[in-house]
C-alpha cells in the first residue's frame, strides 16, 4: 500500500505544481499540497488528522469560490471547452476546472477518511 499511497501524494504534487501558472497560484498550490500531505504521511504509517481537517476547510473554501463559474460552465452545454485555452469568452472554463480539481481532492479526502488512514 506505500506505493498506492506514494502515487496518490504524487499526483497532488504535480496537481499543486501544474497550479504554480495560475493567476493565484498560492492558494491552489497550498490547497493540493496540504491533500498530498495525507497519502505522504500514510507512507511512512503516520495518520494526520488535524491535516485532514484543515485540508478539507480548504477544499470546502475552494469548492464554494467556483461553484458559480461550474454551474455556468454547466448551463453552456461547451463541454469540450474544459481542455481548451482560456479565453475571454469563456469565462467559467478556470472556476470549473478548478472545481473538477476540488472534487478529485474530496474523493481523496474521503477515501482515506472513511478508510481511517487520515
Amino acid at each position: 500500500m506505500r506505493i498506492v499511497h506514494a502515487v496518490v501524494a504524487l499526483v497532488f504534487l504535480l496537481m499543486a505544481a501544474i497550479q504554480l501558472n495560475d493567476p493565484d497560484p498560492l492558494y491552489w498550490a497550498t490547497v493540493y499540497v496540504v491533500v498530498a500531505a495525507i497519502p505522504a504521511a500514510r507512507v511512512f504509517e503516520k495518520r494526520l488528522p488535524a491535516i485532514w481537517l484543515v485540508a478539507g476547510g480548504m477544499v470546502l473554501a475552494g469548492m464554494l469560490m467556483s461553484f458559480p463559474g461550474f454551474i455556468d460552465y454547466l448551463g453552456s452545454g461547451d463541454y469540450g471547452s474544459l481542455g481548451g485555452a482560456m479565453m475571454a469568452e469563456k469565462p467559467y472554463v478556470e472556476p470549473a476546472r478548478e472545481f473538477l480539481g476540488l472534487l478529485i481532492a474530496v474523493g481523496c479526502l474521503v477515501a482515506y477518511r472513511s478508510r481511517g488512514t487520515s
